[in-house]
């Protein structure tokens, strides 16, 4: 089997895993079919399982003990962040103890679309430069984000296209362009995986997400930055804060 195509299909049977241990199929602290059963069960080969479970152990999930087999871990290490925190994804990734990377990225100018000139009050013919990309907390792809920025605030910007490359468009938007982002409004909801957004994260398709999307404005109300970002579910949680009927 070439290279390429094992190791996609090492990463379908890496979701599978995940689904049928989120499900409860395998319950944390239970111990995983020796890798014949296993492999048996899923119809891969055994090299194919152990690339999949050599991913899973490296995102925490589960606990290879040489000798004992493999468990599924009881803690798993879970992206976590208060929604009321204007976190960048990077920020998120490295507050939970994994290495932020990034790969995939696209940087583009192009005529903002309808939607995206309305939530950042420009004109229809007006450009945006778009900066896609999928973020990985170690070695496991845990969101895919497109991010959008006024083309006029780059016009006379003193900059080079690798300062784009950061995971904190507000760290460019300070340090580069002297506009500080003063607060987000965000919308979350959850939506299934189309094929080619699961494809970017290495997922099936049809695979539960968080899509977050968010304008942020300069305390002067002015719209800088419109974000779309798409979670894995099972990478992350958000905490939120909600006063109860007594707090004022």
């Amino acid at each position: 089997m070439a290279l390429k195509a094992r190791r996609a299909l090492a990463s379908q049977v890496r979701q599978r895993l995940r689904i049928l241990i989120s499900t409860g199929i395998y319950p944390p602290g239970s111990r995983l079919p020796n890798e014949g059963e296993l492999a048996e069960a899923l119809g891969v080969s055994r090299t194919t399982l152990r690339e999949a479970l050599q991913g899973l152990a490296e995102e925490g999930l589960i606990l290879r003990r040489h000798g004992h087999g493999t468990f599924v871990n009881q803690y798993p290490q879970q992206l976590t962040t208060s929604f009321d925190r204007n976190f960048s994804i990077g920020d998120l990734i490295r507050a939970g103890g994994h290495r932020s990377t990034t790969r995939d990225i696209v940087i583009q100018t192009r005529p903002a679309q309808s939607y995206v000139a309305t939530r950042l009050s420009l004109l229809p013919e007006d450009e945006v430069l778009v900066i896609e990309r999928v973020f990985l907390a170690d070695q496991r792809p845990v969101a895919f984000s497109v991010d959008c920025l006024p083309a006029i605030l780059l016009a006379e910007a003193n900059y080079e296209l690798t300062d784009l490359y950061g995971d904190s468009l507000h760290a460019f938007l300070a340090q580069r362009l002297g506009l500080t982002v003063h607060h987000g409004i965000a919308q979350l909801r959850p939506l299934l995986a189309e094929s080619w957004l699961a494809q970017k994260l290495d997922l099936s398709s049809g695979t539960p997400l968080l899509y977050l999307e968010q304008v942020d404005y300069t305390l002067e109300q002015r719209p800088v930055l419109f974000s779309q970002a798409y979670h894995v579910a099972d990478a992350l949680e958000f905490i939120v804060y909600r006063r109860g009927p007594g707090e004022r």
